[in-house]
Parts: structure tokens; C-alpha cells; sequence
């Protein structure tokens, strides 16, 4: 579980061996075609749950599109990411080391630059976070003192993979 840190508890992290800012969200480029084909698949999903009678899924469609048009409108936010003796932050999150089991590097620039970081408990989601202009080796030199790195993992994960193919993350 991670931490909700306020100001009292930021004291207490030890010291910050490394630190970046990376966007929360992706800026992605898609053009006139991927609008289209789009608009497409929202139209002919929303015309078959209208022919089978369920609304609620044309209406969870049509909300799917409006988030997306959405999310393509608003400036990306920038969230800190820190390694401290105690733990990682990313922004006002701590996660603790015990919380944390293993950790790789996806490093195939320019499409993927990518920490990856597996919590212990499994309802807890994985963390992505974009290297920016970080130097992998010394990001892995770090994180190497106090997780294991899971060196059978090298690409990103599928789903991101597919996501960031797709343009809809």
C-alpha cells in the first residue's frame, strides 16, 4: 500500500539519491486517419448495441470516446519521481522498499525509455515510469541496492506495447 505524503512526512524519506520529472500521460500525436478511424469503431459499436437493445454498453462507448477526445485536449501534468533511502516517491506517493519486489529497464530508444517497478502485493498496479533524460545504468546502479532487478525482462509489456501502438494512451 502505498503512502499519501504531506509535508511532516517528507522529512523523514532520508536522503534523495536521484531524482526526475517525467508527464503522467503520454503526448501523443494522431493524426486526421486515426480520428476517423475512430469515429469509425464508435459509430458502428454504437449502432450494434443499438440493434442487440443494450444501451448500456452504446453509452459506455460513447463515454470511452468522449474520455479520449478528452484526454487529447488537456496539457500533460509532471509528476516527480524520487529514490530515496526509504523508498520511491512519485509525486505525492511514497512507496516504501518492503512494499516493492523487483524492477527492470525497457531501453530502446526513442520509442521505448521506461522503469518498470512490480509491487509485492498484486493488487497494487505496476509502476511505469518514463526515463526521460535519465541514464539507465545509473538509474539501475541506484535501484540496484535495494531491489533485485528482474534482468528476464527487457521489452515493455504487452499492454503498453499494444497501447502505445494503438495511440490511446
Amino acid at each position: 500500500m502505498s503512502i499519501n505524503l504531506n509535508l511532516e512526512n517528507r522529512t523523514n524519506l532520508g536522503n534523495k539519491l536521484l531524482s526526475w520529472q517525467f508527464p503522467a500521460s503520454r503526448n501523443l500525436i494522431r493524426g486526421k486517419g486515426w480520428w476517423i478511424t475512430a469515429g469509425v469503431i464508435t459509430l458502428v459499436l454504437v449502432i450494434y448495441a443499438i440493434m442487440v437493445v443494450n444501451f448500456l454498453f452504446a453509452v459506455i462507448v460513447i463515454i470511452g470516446a468522449v474520455i479520449i477526445w478528452l484526454d487529447s485536449h488537456k496539457e500533460a501534468e509532471w509528476l516527480d519521481f524520487n529514490i530515496h533511502q526509504s523508498g520511491i516517491t512519485v509525486g505525492k506517493r511514497l512507496w516504501p522498499w518492503k512494499e516493492l519486489d523487483h524492477f527492470w529497464i525497457a531501453y530502446h530508444p526513442p520509442e521505448v525509455t521506461s522503469l518498470y517497478i512490480q509491487p509485492k502485493n498484486s493488487f497494487n498496479p505496476r509502476l511505469s515510469i518514463p526515463l526521460v533524460d535519465m541514464n539507465p545504468l545509473k538509474v539501475r546502479e541506484v535501484l540496484s541496492k535495494y531491489l533485485t532487478e528482474n534482468l528476464e525482462r527487457e521489452d515493455e509489456p504487452t499492454s503498453e506495447a499494444l497501447s502505445r501502438m494503438l495511440k490511446i494512451q
